[in-house]
Parts: structure tokens; sequence; C-alpha cells
């Protein structure tokens, strides 16, 4: 076991509640897609530990990823283009959200991917700016949409400009170091301004249900929080918790197929023969059951 420190307090007193289930998945995912948002790597992960001091869980990444931070620089995915419809969707709804409790004005996005956030926000009168390690996904954000994205891990990220609302949409859980990323971003929200990220969350119930199996434990991801321990981090950073809600996600039937992959081409090509001949192929479904929750936060 290489992690020696919990990545919330510091305890060096840890248990492993989730072994690993590498050994099972790992042929279904191909060679660094396991860091692309459409990844089929679910439920696939290296041993996550538990600290036993503040209940954090947190796992490095497998041994075979090499210099991570490397790999999100290289994340080319252009299978997640082809969601930008349901994408907007859910995006708009969670804007939805966020105008009901902040005036429109200036927003940052951290992890913003190709920028389909941004777009959403353009149009609804917000000045947004973008940040994104991938260089594929920053630059598809620059060049096909017009928005000022730096490229690079927000570690990195420089400005003399602060936001109104800062957003972070599944990238908490991405992060070795929560405590810094969240530090860095308390410096560019302004004192009456919001901090909106979604991640998933151990305590709710189909993350109980599934234990080591939750879907979204996967190699990309490396923090998995509760109630406790996302308490902790925004005390521990200079935030506090408004409120939150479980999110939902608008999602095309054909990209739910496109899962069964996973489990071989037969499945998915009988599925998708079946899903055309009933023209349900490009309807959007709704989905709010993953364990994923939004938050909304303040700074004090």
């Amino acid at each position: 076991m290489a992690i020696d420190n919990c990545p919330l307090c510091g305890g060096t007193e840890l248990e492993l509640p989730y072994p690993s289930t590498l050994a099972k998945g790992k042929k279904a995912i191909a060679a660094g897609s396991q860091y692309h948002c459409t990844s089929l790597g679910l439920g696939i992960h290296p041993d996550i530990f538990r600290c036993t001091a503040c209940s954090m869980v947190f796992n490095e990444a497998a041994p075979e990823c090499g210099d991570v931070a490397g790999q999100y620089a290289q994340v080319e995915d252009p299978e997640y283009l082809a969601q930008r419809e349901s994408r907007r969707l859910t995006f708009h709804r969670e804007l939805d959200a966020i105008e009901a409790e902040q005036r429109i004005g200036d927003l940052l996005d951290v992890g913003c991917y190709t920028g389909f956030f941004l777009e959403c926000a353009r149009e609804r009168g917000w000045n947004v700016r973008g940040v994104e390690p991938s260089r594929w996904a920053a630059d598809y954000a620059r060049n096909e949409l017009g928005f000022d994205v730096f490229n690079g891990p927000v570690e990195q990220y420089r400005s003399d400009q602060t936001f109104d609302v800062i957003t972070m949409w599944d990238v908490l859980e991405h992060v070795p170091n929560p405590v810094e990323v969240l530090t860095i971003l308390r410096r560019y929200v302004r004192p009456d301004g919001l901090l909106v990220f979604a991640t998933h969350n151990l305590d709710t119930a189909v993350a109980r249900l599934f234990g080591r199996h939750f879907p979204l434990f996967m190699e990309m991801h490396t923090v998995h929080f509760n109630n406790r321990t996302l308490q902790m981090l925004l005390d521990k950073t200079g935030f506090r918790l408004d409120r939150k809600h479980n999110q939902k996600r608008a999602v095309r039937v054909g990209y739910l197929i496109s899962r069964l992959r996973r489990f071989g081409a037969t499945p998915e090509r009988i599925a998708t023969a079946a899903s055309r001949l009933m023209s349900v192929e490009d309807r959007i479904l709704w989905t709010g059951m993953v364990g994923v929750e939004t938050y909304f936060a303040r700074p004090v």
C-alpha cells in the first residue's frame, strides 16, 4: 500500500473497506480511456481505503496509470461530443437552480471539458471562463465554441479576476488534493459569491447498496466523500454549505446502450438493433439514482 496519509485530515490509520476490482474488469477498458468522461470503467477500481479518524475514503490511481496529470492532458474523447444535447439539458437544469440563488454575472467553470456548460451559461447572459487539463477538450472549447479556457490543472491557474460563481461538474472526485483545490478556489470566489459542485456521496442509498461495486468507484476517481467529510472539507477551506440536491441527468438511450460494450460487442449490438426497431435510440431519459448530488456553498 503506497498511501500513507488521509488527504483530508492527514491521519495515518487506514482500513480497506473496498478491495480492488481491477482483475475482473480491466479487459473492458481500452488503454488510456479510463480518464474519459465516457469511460466504460464503471465499478472498476484499485484498492480504496478509509481513514479511521475522519472516515474519508480515497485511493491512488492504479500503478500502470503512471503520470496521472499527463494522462488527463492527453485525453481525447470524441464520443462525448455526441452527447451534447443531453449534457446541455442537464446543465440548463442546474443553471436554473444556480440562478435561483445568485444573480447572473461572472462565472468560472473548473474542469469545463469541451465547454458545453459554458455554452449554456453564455446563452443565459453569464460572462464565462474555463479551466481544463485536456488539451483536446480545451482546444474544442476555444476553437469551436469561442471560450477563454486555461489549459492545465487548476493548481496552475492564475488570474486577477474573481467570480460570482465557480462551478465544478464531476471534478472534485478526480483530484487527489481536494483541500488544496478548494483553498485555491476560495481566493477566486467573491464575498457574496457561490461555489457549486457535483460529486458522488457514499451516504446515498445507491452507494450503500452497491458497496465495492458502486459504479462511480473508478480508476479516475481518487476521493469519495460522505456527508461528514464533505462538511469537513468545506470547513477547512473557508466555505459553508447552503444546500444540496440530488442531481438529475438527461441521458440519451443510445448512450446508455453503448455502456454495454464493456460486456462485449454482442450485447451492445443486440440492444442497439432493438432500440432502433422501436425508434427509441435518440430518446432522452432523466436519471437521478446514481448517487450524485449538487452542492451550493458560500465563502465565510
